[in-house]
């Protein structure tokens, strides 16, 4: 969901699947329902990786430990039974949260969800925050950088030739060679730059350079960078003014913005929806609106189960 973090439920199912899949008895049943739910959004399919790494990334002696008593525990369900799995599987996804989480509590700047935030350096320079994000900043004399621990951020940088603007994350940096980007976490394992105003160099850990100009979008990914594509429509910094402007978007995309922007769980079947198409500027001060616009233009239906938790799906008529 939100470009692709998984939230705390996710990450809670995922050790739940994680768990069952520990089990001797787990036949392909469980290991296909366990494969559904993975491809049913990218944030589970981050949760269950990240979930994976954490149960394989303890120390050699204690993970070894660890991962036998928590097989010896699942081969013994009528020992261990049902709520001993699921404080193992809930022990394990505190644990991740913790690891991914801390960081974040701790950086420089962040916003929640739903807020954005604005803020100028002490170089001059502007930052604007999306919604769930973190950023840690280190202005020194002979550099500033930027790092985006979490969503996205809007650079207008100031003018310093002596000092070189950096905006880095796990895939890599982006250098400014101009005034106006975005760059953005998408998921664990992928970073996004989208440029306005003239050029940056956007670089994967230990590669080349690749230069990035204004109108032209790219991704830091697998230890590269992607060729350099022209937005294909709509406005990538719309955010900024508090819009979502898209122009022939599929609807899923549209519905995976407007997740970062709601507490609680909005619902739907990405394979169902995968066809259907929008173009419109949505207010992402209001998602509830924003969905109903959704439906009032599209063969879809909105139901709010709880203030915490919706659901969209095709119309009857349309899903026959």
């Amino acid at each position: 969901m939100s470009g692709f973090e998984p939230t705390e439920q996710m990450v809670a199912e995922a050790a739940l699947w994680l768990a069952q899949l520990q089990d001797e008895r787990a036949d392909a049943q469980v290991r296909q329902g366990f494969e559904a739910w993975r491809a049913q959004h990218p944030g589970h399919a981050v949760a269950a990786q990240r979930m994976q790494a954490l149960w394989g990334g303890f120390e050699p002696a204690r993970g070894a430990v660890s991962r036998a008593a928590l097989t010896r525990g699942l081969k013994a369900p009528k020992r261990l039974g049902a709520r001993s799995v699921l404080g193992l599987a809930l022990a394990a996804s505190l644990a991740w949260v913790l690891r991914a989480e801390v960081p974040v509590w701790m950086a420089d700047q962040r916003t929640g969800v739903g807020q954005r935030s604005e803020l100028t350096l002490a170089d001059g320079s502007r930052l604007q925050l999306n919604s769930d994000s973190a950023v840690d900043i280190h202005l020194n004399g002979h550099q500033r950088v930027v790092e985006l621990l979490r969503g996205e951020v809007w650079v207008i940088v100031a003018k310093d030739p002596g000092r070189p603007f950096v905006v880095r994350t796990e895939q890599g940096s982006v250098t400014a060679l101009g005034t106006r980007f975005l760059v953005r976490r998408e998921g664990a394992e992928t970073t996004r730059v989208s440029v306005v105003e003239s050029a940056v160099a956007a670089q994967a850990n230990g590669e080349a350079p690749v230069r990035v100009a204004a109108g032209q979008w790219a991704l830091l990914h697998d230890g590269q960078v992607s060729t350099p594509q022209r937005e294909a429509g709509g406005d990538p910094a719309g955010w900024t003014r508090g819009v979502l402007s898209l122009d022939n978007a599929p609807s899923v995309a549209v519905l995976d913005e407007l997740v970062r922007y709601r507490h609680g769980v909005l619902s739907y079947d990405r394979q169902a929806l995968a066809n259907l198409r929008v173009s419109g500027v949505f207010q992402l001060g209001d998602t509830d609106a924003a969905l109903q616009a959704l439906a009032d233009n599209l063969p879809i239906e909105v139901s709010h189960l709880t203030p915490w938790y919706a659901s969209v799906k095709l119309r009857e008529s349309e899903s026959k």
